[in-house]
């Protein structure tokens, strides 16, 4: 097992039988029981941005929340296990590599420059800081899983704009798309196939729902690569809802 961790919340989740609150760098929340071998998470469900920061921006907040996935943390509160993000994605990109998630130039924020005035060298270090602490603490969660069950499923909800793929040239983009690029299908191919057919049992008041995998996203975020990187024992389950 490869899974990095805190000792202390490693202790905390072994030792009690409900966990929420915030991150300490209070970058995400979380609302955790660990009674079943599945974790949902929301990274981009957050909207904040560090104070220090919102001065040297130039994004319209409008234009944040356009990239960001609102609404996908409701969609994982009540889950035995539940971690969502509360930071902007405008400040650090919990999907991405370390090196690129901090959105210093237009080409890292498909097209749009985040920043009127860079920020500091020390500033980007704290966004960092708080990007590693999540993962920190999400191996520390599937950590404590791992030794309970020997498995665990992380369901990686995100929400994508129709308008941006239709303009793209995709037709009729689907409700839910799952990527499954990184996955090991041969080896994981019967509980990915009963995650396509749960999404289209939902049903929805006036909406056709659809399902597709690797349609519109592929999947191939940093959350997926990190996760499935530390131990073949984790499923990660990347969910685009239109």
């Amino acid at each position: 097992m490869n899974v990095p961790f805190d000792p202390d919340v490693v202790e905390r989740l072994r030792s009690t039988k409900r966990l929420q609150g915030e991150g300490a760098e209070g970058g995400f929340a979380f609302d955790l029981d660990l009674s079943a071998p599945a974790l949902a998470v929301a990274i981009h469900a957050g909207h904040r941005v560090r104070v220090e920061l919102l001065p040297l921006m130039q994004i319209p907040e409008k234009d944040r929340l356009f990239e960001e996935d609102p609404a996908t943390d409701r969609m994982i509160r009540g889950s035995a296990n539940a971690i969502w993000g509360l930071d902007s994605r405008a400040e650090y990109d919990l999907n991405r590599p370390v090196a690129g998630a901090v959105p210093l130039t237009a080409e890292q924020f498909w097209g749009v420059q985040v920043y009127r005035e860079a920020p500091t060298r020390a500033m980007v270090q704290r966004s960092i800081e708080k990007h590693e602490a999540f993962y920190r603490f999400i191996g520390s969660c599937i950590r404590v899983l791992l030794e309970r069950f020997g498995f665990c499923a992380v369901y990686d909800i995100h929400s994508y704009n129709l308008s941006r793929q239709v303009e793209k040239g995709i037709a009729n983009p689907p409700l839910f798309n799952l990527g499954t690029a990184l996955l090991d299908r041969p080896r994981w191919g019967e509980r990915i196939d009963a995650w396509l057919r749960e999404l289209g049992r939902i049903k929805i008041p006036g909406l056709a729902v659809t399902v597709e995998e690797n349609r519109v996203f592929t999947g191939a975020g940093e959350l997926c690569r990190r996760l499935t990187g530390w131990d073949r024992n984790i499923l990660v389950l990347p969910t685009e809802i239109a």
